[in-house]
């Protein structure tokens, strides 16, 4: 198990892309929104100035971005995993809160062995900017 303060790596399948980030996450969230649900994914959030991702020579990193277009889901083009989503829109000016999302799932489970996990419904009726970009399995009310 990895001391809390130690590096943790998040790496795809094919190891073709490495995330570190400088620590263990405060929890895991299962988020239950209608993309992250699909993806599997268990989030843990960082601030994107902690985040450090290391590429293999000619690995390319693919984005898949919908909806508000406020963050990019991005994947390894070679075998698919997951790796991360990433906020498209700068810092708020107001101090509100500014962070990425890390697949937890690409890391070795041993390592998160002992973090909180938590499945997130509020975003399953959370509305979008606009229905039209909406998913067609979203249950928010406009």
């Amino acid at each position: 198990m990895a001391d809390e303060s130690s590096p943790i790596r998040s790496r795809c399948h094919c190891g073709a892309i490495t995330v570190i980030v400088p620590r263990l996450p405060d929890h895991i969230n299962h988020c239950q929104c209608t993309i992250c649900r699909r993806y599997g994914a268990a989030w843990g959030y960082y601030h994107p100035d902690e985040v450090k991702i290391e590429t293999k020579p000619n690995a390319v990193t693919k984005q898949y971005i919908w909806g508000d277009r406020d963050i990019s889901f991005n994947f390894c083009d070679t075998c698919g995993c997951v790796l991360y989503w990433w906020p498209l829109q700068p810092p708020p000016t107001d101090g509100g809160e500014y962070k990425m999302g890390l697949n937890t799932s690409n890391v070795n489970p041993e390592v998160l062995r002992f973090v909180d996990r938590k499945y997130e419904y509020s975003w399953v009726k959370q509305p979008l900017q606009s229905k039209e970009t909406a998913h067609q399995d979203d249950l928010a009310e406009y």
